[in-house]
């Protein structure tokens, strides 16, 4: 299931459509996702006592419309313990008309993204509910990962909710999931499940959430395995489902659905720019299309995502810009199908350098001159973006956020940053699934043409060296030392590298939400001081 958070009403009437359509298919209890009334992650709008109280009067009115199959669903509830955090995690099941149990969450993680434990209280204890005959274990989201290496580096838990349920005797396991998405996680989940569901010896059933909201893409893939580890129903990736699943029956697996990485990535990012714009409201998008790598991708997606009638490309040429890009462009734009306008900047680029005083703009193009080109371009596309009721794409990448070769209030201007956490290598390993990008866009060296001659490698390291060392200070959370050894680079490279990461975090403050889809991202899961003073190096008081 697919929930906007906060449409506490839309998402109770989308759990009834579901739970409809399972009871037509036979099915005796139909499990939905983790806070699946609320959405997820609600934040601080569990802050709100009325938001918390209207999921429990929808989580009622839900309940009293159960017929012959059962419900068990994620919702928000208030803890009765004058103790503790105000709020509880829970899973309700819903049968006969009524409230038939309820169970909490035990594990709270708080850690990248997540914050749990500023709103909800761990359950003091969980036991089997039982249910037609059967002694559910019933576990909601992180439950099921203590002890597995889904969790971070170090043992965050001392107790596993799995283990003690097995004690009790529960006899089939069932969690309710919302799983942020990164590359390679459903991989790396189905063969950690099916390690879990082999050691348990019974079936196991993961019904995880889909879709996206803000920076988090939620990929499906919910999963049934039988008691020796095998997948006897798949969902889909990055779509809703609905999957029928006899605990009893014995009969051939299933396969889970495994794209490779690149394909993977797309249907992440085609499904974090969709539900960007679907659930803020939005339908058409605008952004520059320079002739370059990282444009040209951001406006494929976003063709896919929205459909090519709802996205404008805007061509906004320079003095600097080669007659290759404009042509590279306008062939991209015409592949793809979408609306392209050409507003060249000399006009408005010559006015703001008037009015710096720069009577030769043409000449000596310092960082300043280069910097007034870029938020030219920023300034016309975010009003046509106003003027059309549209949303406004940034394409910088990883790496060129990274160490801050991007222009705050310029090429970093817009709602959604669908490359933000993409290295530039991944950039093309994405972009060789659109045959549309012209080939000379994918072999060109990248420049921003912001001065004649212009390469990007004038003033970064080469992007492959560039890639390795921000996947590893950023993603891994290396030292630069050793960080230097792994990219076989020396460490003097390493730190000047980690130096300029450091030294742009005011810039990632500032900039557009970008879709995560690796294991850190910029954003919300990486905490750093903005105002900070860091050796620069190894020696003495490092």
């Amino acid at each position: 299931m697919n929930p906007v958070t906060g449409d506490i009403k839309g998402n109770a009437a989308r759990a009834m459509d579901f739970l409809r359509r399972a009871e037509a298919s036979g099915a005796e209890l139909a499990v939905f996702p983790e806070l699946a009334l609320t959405g997820y992650p609600p934040l601080d709008l569990l802050e709100r006592d009325e938001f918390v109280k209207e999921n429990l009067l929808a989580l009622k009115a839900l309940a009293a419309r159960t017929r012959r199959t059962a419900c068990l669903i994620g919702y928000a509830d208030f803890n009765p313990s004058p103790r503790g955090r105000r709020l509880l995690n829970g899973a309700a099941l819903l049968h006969g008309g009524k409230i038939a149990a309820r169970r909490f969450k035990s594990l709270l993680p708080t850690y990248d993204i997540f914050d749990e434990s500023r709103y909800f209280e761990p359950a003091a204890e969980n036991a089997p509910v039982p249910f037609r005959g059967r002694r559910l274990g019933v576990t909601v989201c992180e439950d099921i990962w203590a002890g597995t290496s889904l969790l971070p580096r170090r043992e965050l838990y001392g107790a596993s909710p799995l283990a003690a349920l097995k004690k009790k005797g529960a006899d089939v396991y069932l969690n309710l999931s919302a799983s942020p998405y990164y590359c390679g996680k459903p991989a790396e989940r189905l063969s950690i499940l099916s390690g879990v569901a082999r050691g348990l010896g019974r079936p196991l059933v993961y019904a995880n959430q889909c879709g996206a909201n803000d920076d988090l893409i939620f990929d499906g893939n919910s999963l049934a395995l039988d008691g020796r580890g095998r997948v006897v129903a798949a969902g889909r990736p990055f779509a809703e489902d609905l999957l029928l699943f006899d605990a009893d029956r014995r009969g051939p697996g299933a396969r889970a659905f495994m794209p490779g990485e690149a394909a993977e990535l797309r249907a992440a990012l085609k499904l974090g720019i969709s539900d960007y714009f679907r659930k803020t409201g939005f339908s058409r998008a605008v952004l520059g299309l320079s002739g370059g790598i990282d444009s040209a991708l951001v406006a494929c997606l976003a063709a896919d995502a929205l459909g090519p009638g709802n996205v404008t490309a805007l061509l906004m040429p320079s003095r600097f810009t080669e007659r290759r890009s404009v042509e590279d462009a306008l062939r991209l734009a015409g592949a793809l199908g979408i609306k392209h306008e050409t507003i060249p900047i000399d006009p408005l680029y010559r006015a703001f350098a008037a009015a710096l005083g720069r009577r030769r703009p043409y000449e000596k193009i310092d960082l300043t001159l280069q910097n007034l080109q870029s938020r030219a371009r920023g300034t016309i596309l975010m009003a046509r973006a106003n003027e059309s009721g549209a949303l406004a794409l940034a394409t910088g990448n990883k790496s060129e956020i990274a160490v801050g070769y991007c222009t705050l209030y310029g090429d970093t201007a817009g709602a959604l940053a669908p490359l933000a956490d993409l290295v530039k290598g991944r950039v093309y390993l994405l972009s060789a699934l659109y045959p549309e990008i012209p080939s000379s866009v994918m072999t060109r060296p990248p420049t921003a043409e912001l001065k004649p001659g212009q390469r990007d490698q004038d003033d970064l390291p080469p992007y492959d060296n560039l890639d390795r060392l921000v996947s590893l200070l950023v993603e891994e959370g290396l030292e630069p030392a050793k960080a230097a050894a792994r990219a076989g680079l020396t460490p003097a490279e390493a730190y000047r590298i980690a130096g300029r990461i450091s030294a742009n975090e005011y810039k990632r403050r500032q900039l557009a939400i970008g879709l995560k889809v690796t294991r850190k991202a910029f954003g919300q899961g990486r905490k750093m001081p903005v105002a900070k003073r860091l050796s620069a190096g190894p020696g003495p008081g490092c």
